[in-house]
């Protein structure tokens, strides 16, 4: 598996606490690597280093497709199809669905009027988001209806690697369902996907690999369903046996 993604030595410290420390790790093309870790671990930190939002690494160095990418603005990643989600829903609540779309579609590839409302329709359809709400205010969704809003818009950036933060949480059962086939049709559609998910069992149920982090460091990586069974994983998880 070639290395279409690769983090050498990224690094990340406020004051005294280092929230990422010399990170290395590679994802091939077309590969969903899950990311796991108690909370505090720097897995969001992590995606913040990789996308410059809302601020860049310390040390090291990131690659996407042989060329070194990390002295790029994040606006200039983003024209890559380096996008990412937040864990929270990160919209313009005042906007309507529709004109989020088009914003995020304007500001990452310059395009206006009918070819964005024809790219927002089109990842309206691949997501399944229903355009019947193009029109309303974002901040008037349910919250799974914004999460699919917010996977919307960043299908619609025509992203190479997606970074999703946490996209089922606070969600039930049949909508975590729908997150695990929408992330399942986006990595068949040819995009390589990062995976930061509490649910473990979406997250090893749709994983390639396991990437597992503890006090902003790598401790495990490999095969999702040997990964969850390492005492060290096991161990940051759930603590040290009485």
């Amino acid at each position: 598996m070639s290395d279409f993604l690769k983090i050498q030595g990224l690094g990340k410290s406020f004051g005294a606490l280092r929230a990422v420390h010399d990170m290395s790790f590679s994802v091939g093309k077309g590969e969903i690597l899950g990311i796991a870790g108690p909370n505090g671990s720097g897995k969001s930190t992590l995606f913040n280093l990789i996308t410059k939002i809302p601020f860049p690494a310390d040390s090291g160095q990131i690659f996407l497709d042989g060329k070194r990418i990390d002295r790029l603005s994040n606006t200039a990643l983003t024209k890559l199809g380096v996008i990412r989600t937040f864990q929270r829903e990160a919209l313009f609540g005042s906007l309507s669905c529709i004109d989020n779309i088009l914003v995020a579609v304007e500001q990452t590839s310059g395009v206006r009027g009918r070819e964005a409302e024809r790219l927002a329709d089109e990842a309206s359809d691949i997501v399944g988001f229903p355009k019947n709400f193009h029109n309303m205010p974002a901040a008037a969704l349910p919250v799974f209806y914004q999460k699919q809003l917010m996977i919307t818009t960043a299908v619609a950036q025509n992203p190479r690697v997606l970074l999703l933060d946490e996209p089922a949480s606070s969600l039930i059962d049949s909508e975590i369902d729908w997150v695990r086939d929408a992330i399942m049709t986006l990595n068949k559609r040819g995009i390589t996907i990062l995976l930061i998910e509490h649910i473990l069992s979406l997250l090893t149920g749709v994983s390639d690999r396991l990437l597992v982090m503890e006090q902003g460091q790598k401790i495990a990586l490999g095969d999702a369903a040997e990964v969850i069974r390492d005492p060290v994983v096991i161990e940051a998880f759930l603590g040290k046996p009485q």
